[in-house]
């Protein structure tokens, strides 16, 4: 686990430089005709990305479970989602309509006169365009300039009039009292998407991921002596080979420890090996047998690793049920704001967010 410990290092770093690039990000000139979100975007979900796969890679090549390579990666696909959106997510537009592409790359073109509405949020505007939405962050270079333009068109093409505001829908789960109800539906659908998938690659590496002859190691050896420390088992085989077994099953007694071990009966060990940066390589067994008789099954050592390891499952399981608990409160909040303290809200909402 030590890599888990080295690799969760690196979770703050692409937080720290994302803080970096915004608090040093410049104004960029901007395009006529092009919105375009910020190059620093592109710069920090490339960095933030790149050092994801450096645990992915080091804990991939280790003894490590799957899970936690598989972890470490989807970190780096989130944070190049940013380099993604930056590379896609982009707007071109004239005086006569624009074309907008979205994260996948996928572009449609408009009419100005076919905007029914706008909805003007704390971070982000939204044109609608029918049932179709376009999104321009606050932040994007050229987005200020081209609603202006939006704006002006309309009132040219609807006798004066302004672009309808955006009114509350019946499925605004926060009865029109916070901005941005989708970005925030969006945020819950995605972290809970994430504790499931943690959650269900937890119970595979727990319930499904035992060892069998088919992911280990099969050799032939004889052992010169063993050392028992607790409940764990430490060999020294005659070609001078480490091999540990981490319980004491219901075969190995002292007596038959003392007879397998005397440098001449060759038993058939199961294992795997494992390399530590700081001590020798040794091998782990799975499974023991002499002939057709196994003195440690794998039935064995897979009911230990279950036994070891379900606590784990604890970790997503108080996750949710704590996410959960936020969710219904933050909608709850969120449909009464004014029935609460500003304190109260401000555990679910940023200042600006929510309508008194």
């Amino acid at each position: 686990m030590e890599y888990v410990v080295k690799g969760l290092g690196f979770l703050l770093i692409p937080v720290i430089i994302i803080g970096v690039f915004e608090f040093f990000r410049h104004p960029i000139k901007s395009e006529a005709g092009k919105v375009f979100l910020s190059k620093f975007l592109a710069l920090a979900g490339s960095v933030s990305s790149a050092i994801f796969l450096v645990p992915t890679f080091i804990t991939a090549f280790s003894d490590e479970p799957v899970w936690i390579p598989i972890g470490f990666f989807a970190f780096s696909l989130l944070c190049s989602a940013l380099t993604i959106a930056f590379i896609n997510c982009r707007i071109s537009y004239d005086e006569e309509g624009f074309v907008a592409k979205n994260f996948f790359g996928f572009k449609r073109q408009f009419s100005y006169n076919q905007v029914t509405a706008i909805e003007e949020n704390l971070h982000e505007t939204y044109l609608y365009v029918g049932k179709r939405r376009v999104m321009i962050d606050k932040f994007s270079t050229g987005g200020s300039e081209f609603i202006a333009l939006v704006k002006k068109r309309y009132r040219t093409t609807h006798n004066g009039l302004a672009i309808p505001k955006i009114q509350k829908t019946k499925n605004d789960i926060f009865n029109g009292n916070v901005l941005d109800a989708g970005g925030f539906i969006f945020v819950y659908i995605m972290i809970s998407v994430v504790i499931v998938v943690f959650a269900a690659f937890l119970v595979w590496y727990v319930f499904f991921s035992g060892s069998t002859a088919d992911n280990t190691i099969e050799q032939q050896t004889t052992f010169e002596s063993y050392v028992i420390d607790n409940n764990e088992i430490t060999f020294t085989s005659s070609d001078n080979y480490t091999y540990k077994v981490d319980f004491i099953g219901e075969q190995l007694s002292n007596e038959r420890l003392e007879s397998m071990c005397d440098g001449k009966t060759v038993v058939t060990t199961y294992s795997k090996k494992i390399t530590p940066d700081d001590e020798d390589a040794y091998y782990v067994i799975k499974a023991i047998r002499i002939d057709d008789t196994y003195l440690l099954s794998f039935e064995e050592t897979n009911s230990l690793h279950v036994q070891e390891y379900w606590k784990l499952l604890l970790f997503p399981a108080i996750f949710a049920i704590v996410w959960a608990i936020y969710v219904v409160g933050s909608i709850v909040v969120g449909r009464n704001p004014k029935k609460y303290s500003k304190n109260i809200v401000r555990l679910f909402f940023k200042d600006g967010y929510v309508k008194y």
